[in-house]
């Protein structure tokens, strides 16, 4: 373990094998330090935070403090933050502890959470996540495996952005995104399928037809209250692909605030 003289680590925080911690660092007494993680400089880890395994967070990044909900205003009432292994926080990075809300801001394995960027409180953060540079979450927003979050992007709170999907920079994310998309725009919304991605993940043009097929019935422009057996039928021809099916379950049941749910609730009345 290596501990700069300058930093001020509290008595109880407890640190993993082989930890290194630089410079004017503050670590608090509920923090936990997984093995072989690493504080560059001037880091700020308070409440309580959990970081796994080899994950490294650099200069001036502010982790687990409290969340910026004016509706608590108890320190001891926050919920904390959990980070997986093998993060990159990158500098001036700041993630806020969860409230009574939930059980606490979490960011799965392998996620690059790059410069000036914000994650709220009791976001809920899949694997494999890119945030670039000034990328804000604000709290309670979803975010599952996969996904890239461009540059100076925003995300209205209690957002879900599905799986393998691509924001595209400068967007402002007011719905749900669905997965495998691409979203862009003020307000963000769909241009196509997330391709390149997607062939990056492995998937086969089989997977990327089925998935566009989906697609283009969701955001058909004639819908003309034919949303939902537009669905039927789409379901129908795309019965055997796990990635169409997801997009639809999607669709169906995870999104809250999906730019289609105005549709489905009309031809429900109807």
């Amino acid at each position: 373990m290596s501990i700069h003289h300058s930093s001020i680590i509290h008595p109880d925080a407890k640190l993993g094998a082989d930890v290194k911690i630089g410079p004017f660092c503050t670590v608090g007494a509920d923090v936990v330090l997984g093995d072989r993680v690493e504080l560059v400089s001037n880091v700020v880890i308070d409440g309580k935070t959990k970081i796994g395994d080899d994950s490294i967070i650099y200069p001036f990044a502010v982790l687990g403090v409290m969340a910026q909900d004016l509706k608590h205003k108890d320190p001891d009432s926050m919920t904390g933050l959990k980070i997986g292994k093998r993060c990159r926080i990158r500098e001036f990075a700041t993630i806020h502890s969860g409230t009574p809300a939930s059980t606490g801001t979490e960011v799965g394995n392998d996620c690059q959470i790059m410069v000036s960027s914000h994650i709220g409180h009791d976001c809920k953060l899949g694997n494999s996540i890119v945030l670039s540079n000034l990328a804000q979450l604000a709290g309670h927003v979803e975010v599952e495996d996969n996904v890239i979050i461009s540059g100076f992007s925003a995300v209205h709170q209690f957002c879900r952005i599905g799986r393998n999907a691509f924001v595209a920079p400068m967007s402002g994310v007011g719905f749900d995104v669905p997965p495998y998309t691409i979203f862009e725009g003020k307000p963000a919304t769909y241009r196509t399928i997330n391709k390149v991605g997607l062939l990056r993940h492995g998937f086969t043009n089989e997977d990327l037809h089925a998935v566009h097929k989906v697609y283009a019935a969701v955001f058909a422009k004639d819908q003309a209250g034919n949303f939902a057996s537009n669905l039927k039928k789409v379901r129908k021809e795309v019965h055997g692909n796990k990635y169409a099916l997801d997009a639809l379950d999607f669709i169906e049941n995870r999104s809250k605030r999906g730019a289609h749910k105005g549709l489905l609730e009309r031809e429900d009345e109807a």
